[in-house]
């Protein structure tokens, strides 16, 4: 059981106009902890499966939180226990955590909360998340339509459990995932929608909304009925940047109008790096995480591995880390980062470019001639415009292809990406940061769950994910998903490029705000003004 304690070049600035909406004054009391976040698409956490989390996260808590070590650091719950059976998973909540108005957060709340995300009528894309339990996906697909019959139910007014569908290793830290909160389900069933408005929103988190402005500003205070630390800082001031988000953060960081940057923009790394007093306030954090393009594998010629192949020898990944990130991102050449259990970098693809040119020729494409022009597909943020210009400028060069680029804002891309489950595309560029340290949400969530729309179908790929899924013993199950990693890199239907760092700049008189987790969350209520 788990006791409530630690269980152990481009230049791209010129593609962008950026405008802050409501800037922040310079003057602010220090008492507020001033910072620039992009519009989230939704601050339901039910919802949120973007950079929305990085917000909610100041709202709204899950169970527990994962250390640097996988062991769970209980948060909402007092306990966790899983039953002898492998599959029954018991939770006790804590009664000290409360809602913002001072109401109990019940074990109503957390299964209320979790069958909403499963509910298809929610539309949620962190659904996949709960595919362990039992006839949870069922439900979520609306073969079943009997709430009662997925495996969460409450046993008191403080307890629950979840019953999975086989034994699942992964599941324990799906426990901690930011996705996983609960909601008010007396404030959602009445005022729906609008129950996020400041004026009737909830939150069991650190801090509670007042005020937001849409494509303007997010106001945090302090949550008085908070059940953990009482945050140092009783205020969150969030101003909303359009354009390139990195861009803004930076300019109003040496204008010393935020606190916090959460990445710099491509052109100025190396000017901030250099600098003597602003590259001491440079933290960098390896992710993992990894950035790619991939192919809609329904429609020709992408449903050519010789083609996809052609495509992926002639990208000089080095070219790429180089001019997005000053070398501070690091090559990839798999799929799955190095530190997931499963990946294995000797599966990735060799060869070279008369390789590739010779594929192409095969395929009927000799010299480029006759492959139809394409589109990239790619959202305004994190330099991915420039990677969109570098593969171009390569396929064409190298296998005389030529390809067209679509940019779309961040929230634009996100939504263009959900249709095109039933839409047809060419190529996106795209990636994948952990939830979880753990396989199961590379070749489950990702590639299995397709909520990236790749569109890959293997009989043999999908069977051993499953079998993998289910072993308890861990040295079987990573050679499980090494096999599933051999044929995944084999197949490509997405292409590696790089795993990326995040690059927060802090000011000098901010203490406690620290990395966290695999998703590199902050927790600003954990921080503090010296």
């Amino acid at each position: 059981m788990l006791k409530s304690h630690v269980l152990k070049a481009f230049a791209i600035a010129a593609l962008f106009t950026t405008a802050l909406a409501g800037p922040v004054d310079a003057a602010s009391d220090k008492s507020a902890f001033r910072m620039i976040v992009g519009e989230p698409r939704y601050m339901d956490p039910n919802l949120a499966a973007d950079f929305a989390i990085y917000v909610n996260a100041q709202l709204f808590q899950p169970l527990a939180r994962t250390d640097k070590d996988g062991n769970l650091v209980l948060l909402q719950a007092k306990s966790i226990e899983l039953a002898p059976d492998g599959r029954t998973w018991k939770i006790a909540l804590n009664p000290d955590y409360k809602w913002s108005n001072g109401q109990p957060v019940t074990a109503a709340d957390w299964v209320y909360s979790w069958k909403r995300i499963l509910d298809p009528k929610t539309g949620s894309e962190t659904a996949s998340f709960l595919s362990d339990v039992e006839n949870a996906m069922d439900y979520n697909k609306g073969t079943l339509t009997d709430a009662e019959k997925v495996g969460i139910k409450a046993t008191g007014e403080y307890t629950f459990e979840v019953v999975t569908a086989l034994p699942a290793p992964q599941f324990r830290a799906k426990l901690a995932l930011p996705y996983l909160t609960p909601v008010p389900k007396a404030v959602v069933e009445e005022f729906g929608e609008k129950w996020v408005a400041p004026e009737h929103m909830l939150s069991n988190g650190p801090y509670k909304l007042v005020s937001r402005v849409n494509d303007q500003s997010i106001v945090m205070e302090a949550n008085p009925h908070y059940g953990g630390a009482k945050p140092a800082i009783p205020r969150i001031e969030m101003t909303i940047a359009s354009g390139d988000q990195c861009t803004a953060q930076l300019r109003a960081y040496e204008a010393d109008e935020i606190d916090f940057t959460t990445c710099v923009p491509s052109q100025d790394i190396a000017r901030i790096r250099g600098d003597a007093d602003l590259g001491k306030q440079l933290d960098p954090f390896a992710l993992a995480a990894t950035e790619w393009v991939q192919f809609d594998m329904r429609q020709a010629p992408w449903s050519d591995k010789r083609v996809r192949h052609a495509l992926a020898l002639v990208i000089d990944r080095q070219a790429i880390v180089t001019a997005v990130s000053d070398g501070t991102n690091r090559i990839a050449t798999t799929i799955v980062p190095e530190s997931i259990p499963g990946s294995n970098t000797a599966d990735a693809l060799k060869g070279s470019i008369e390789g590739a040119k010779k594929l192409l020729a095969e395929a009927g494409f000799p010299d480029g001639k006759g492959f139809p022009q394409f589109t990239i597909s790619t959202t305004s943020t994190r330099e991915r415009p420039l990677i969109a210009q570098l593969l171009q400028q390569m396929w064409s060069d190298n296998l005389g292809i030529q390809a067209n680029i679509n940019v779309l804002e961040a929230n634009a891309f996100r939504a263009w990406v959900q249709t095109r489950k039933t839409e047809k595309y060419d190529i996106m560029i795209n990636g994948w940061w952990s939830d979880y340290a753990d396989p199961a949400n590379w070749f489950g969530d990702l590639v299995t769950a397709d909520p990236r729309q790749n569109h890959f179908t293997n009989e043999a790929f999908a069977e051993i994910v499953k079998k993998a899924d289910a072993e308890t013993d861990p040295a079987k199950r990573a050679e499980l998903y090494r096999q599933a990693n051999k044929i995944l890199e084999e197949e490509q239907p997405m292409t590696a490029l790089q795993n990326p760092t995040d690059l927060w700049m802090v000011k000098p008189d901010v203490q406690g705000l620290a990395h966290e987790g695999v998703l590199n969350m902050y927790h600003i209520g954990e921080a503090a003004f010296k």
